[in-house]
């Protein structure tokens, strides 16, 4: 059997809901799920072949830990009601959608009917925003977006268990576009989706240092298995921040991740080095006095050009003399002294090779 998740054009929603509805599939067959994006929808395939019971996920004891995870109150920071009943509110709604489910959709032309339903919360999506930033003398008015109530469940439940929200003055959001993934066991895969609380300089800085990260699990992964099965094309990101009533989302964008997983299908073992070093200027960059190093690791891995490696290895060697650096940071000031060679640097020459540059 097939599942769709037809895209409406809002990434970050239909991401969700195909990390959603494969989080159901997996937990209902305890067998293996890909998700592949075909472009203009995801399709999911179970393994299994048995036909799925909706109605089995109440007695499931996995099913139930789900939504005893962290991510769900941060899914729903921007609403002023008790994020508990929102959280509930998805689980009932998913518990007794036996006809999406198992119906509707297995058809590749099912549809999201935007207008009515339930809010899209901002923590979801910045396309949730609403309100004027400033003053007007016009009279403006503006509804909140609303989605099917089942989509919007499955939006909630992906983003709550497979996005990541780090804080740092303000929360950062990051959530990974599968490209061709095998989900078996969500506790496994969601260890990919972690990352370092670190000082970062903003969203895209946070966004890069993730990008890194997860693709050097992906590496692992890679290395112990002996070939490449999940990747991951792009990380959508966005931040939310606090203003005097409520928090917004704000400024956001995709870092694609095709150059590095090019890089990891080719050699999941030499690549080791680069991403190494990489992790460890993000790292140096996040200690007071490197800001500008982990600035330039970030405008490397958006972009990466000859210009912004060249930046990099330039700032890098600004920062390596800063004493005042090496004293705050130690650990990450070895840790760059380390990895700082040349195989790191081939490596890094070959990617940007290979994009063209």
């Amino acid at each position: 059997m097939q599942y769709f998740i037809t895209k409406t054009g809002l990434d970050a929603f239909d991401t969700a809901r195909a990390w959603g509805l494969g989080i159901i599939l997996n937990t209902l067959t305890s067998e293996e799920v890909v998700i592949e994006d075909l472009g203009w929808a995801y399709q999911l395939k179970p393994l299994a072949s048995q036909n799925l019971d909706p109605t089995l996920l109440k007695t499931n004891s996995q099913w139930g830990a789900l939504f005893a995870e962290d991510g769900w109150r941060r899914v729903f920071l921007t609403t002023r009601s008790g994020w508990e009943a929102k959280r509930d509110q998805v689980r009932s709604i998913l518990e007794h959608a036996s006809t999406f489910l198992c119906h509707d959709l297995t058809r590749p032309d099912n549809s999201v009917k935007f207008g009515t339903g339930e809010t899209l919360p901002g923590g979801l999506d910045p396309a949730g925003f609403k309100g004027l930033r400033h003053a007007t003398r016009a009279s403006y008015t503006e509804d909140q977006l609303r989605v099917d109530r089942n989509h919007w469940a499955l939006a909630c439940l992906g983003m709550a268990l497979c996005a990541n929200y780090s804080f740092d003055g303000v929360w950062l959001v990051a959530l990974p576009v599968p490209e061709r993934v095998y989900l078996d066991y969500f506790r496994d895969i969601h260890t990919l989706f972690n990352v370092s609380s670190l000082r970062y300089h903003g969203s895209q800085n946070a966004a890069a240092h993730y990008a890194v990260q997860l693709v050097e699990r992906v590496r692992q992964r890679a290395a112990s298995a002996g070939s490449l099965r999940d990747s991951f094309s792009a990380v959508i990101y966005f931040s939310l921040f606090k203003t005097r009533q409520q928090i917004k989302p704000g400024q956001g964008g995709q870092l694609r991740l095709k150059p590095l997983m090019d890089a990891i299908a080719r050699d999941h073992h030499n690549t080791e080095s680069m991403l190494r070093w990489l992790d460890a200027c993000f790292r140096l960059g996040a200690v007071e006095g490197a800001e500008d190093l982990g600035i330039a690791a970030t405008e490397l891995v958006m972009r990466w050009d000859i210009d912004s490696y060249e930046r990099v290895m330039i700032t890098l060697g600004r920062v390596i003399g800063r004493l005042q650096v090496q004293r705050r940071g130690p650990r990450s000031f070895d840790s760059v002294l380390y990895t700082t060679n040349s195989k790191a640097m081939k490596v890094t020459m070959e990617v940007l090779d290979d994009t063209g540059v």
